[in-house]
């Protein structure tokens, strides 16, 4: 995918020799000079569409529903971002996914994490809780809320469960599915931290599937690019039907995905 900019501007270059019917020595030269001249502009003219795309989004606004069309748009963008920093993913069980809304769980190791899972698990329209200095990013804030990502401040009680009832809806009426992070925070040096039974009453309260998964190796992804590669792999563990979901408390929902993640990622739960 990170080729696309490159090939478009060789293929326009190649179009514009034949055009000019440059010959000899000079269509070397030329070349190159075209084929850079291109990439650059393509390159360009993505950016300047992304931020078009974010000027007729207003974050005062409350969303109408979720966007395929912005959907769309992330994806192909992380598609190209992670293709640019040589990164390979490997998705196991993903059969396993039920159709309809759920809630997904996720361990958390990098910022690389909800990337992967958008760009890989996108198709399932996953809105995604996130810290409220995510919503301060430019451009990138406006996608975000289009896709009915939620911030939730941790800090404030109040504001917390409003985050947490707001993205049970989202699943409950049908709007997207959701996505949170038990852990809170990254864990930087690779180890799973407690999870938070507090996060899991998006599942409790919106009577849909938990479905439990985990990432690993992208803690590693700033330290290799570009020249080293990162194989990650996305694992979808377990899916917790709605049913077991609504005769579990909190607590026992999350010491239930805390060994499930721990299993997978070869860690001891205990």
């Amino acid at each position: 995918m990170v080729f696309i900019f490159p090939l478009l501007g060789i293929v326009f270059s190649v179009l514009t020799l034949l055009l000019r019917r440059t010959t000899g020595s000079e269509i070397i030269f030329d070349g190159i000079f075209y084929a850079f001249d291109y990439t650059l502009l393509f390159a360009l003219c993505f950016v300047a569409f992304l931020f078009v795309c974010s000027v007729f989004v207003d974050l005062e606004k409350p969303n109408k529903g979720f966007s395929r069309f912005y959907n769309a748009v992330i994806i192909f963008t992380l598609r190209v971002a992670l293709s640019a920093c040589n990164v390979k993913v490997k998705v196991e069980g993903a059969d396993k996914i039920p159709k309809g809304r759920f809630v997904m769980v996720q361990n958390h190791l990098a910022m690389f994490d909800p990337i992967v899972s958008l760009v890989f698990l996108g198709k399932h329209e996953i809105g995604f809780i996130t810290k409220p200095e995510n919503f301060r990013l430019p451009i990138i804030n406006k996608f975000m809320h289009r896709i009915c990502c939620i911030a939730i401040d941790r800090e404030n009680a109040r504001n917390a469960v409003k985050s947490i009832n707001a993205a049970a809806e989202n699943v409950k009426n049908n709007v997207c599915s959701m996505a949170i992070y038990p852990e809170g925070t990254r864990a930087r040096d690779g180890e799973m931290l407690p999870l938070h039974a507090g996060s899991f009453k998006i599942a409790t309260k919106s009577g849909a599937p938990l479905v439990i998964t985990t990432v690993d190796n992208t803690n590693l992804v700033h330290k290799n690019t570009p020249f080293r590669r990162t194989n990650i792999t996305l694992r979808i563990c377990e899916v917790i039907p709605p049913e077991e979901v609504a005769s579990s408390t909190t607590a026992e929902l999350c010491e239930r995905t805390y060994k499930v993640m721990c299993r997978s990622l070869g860690k001891n739960p205990d």
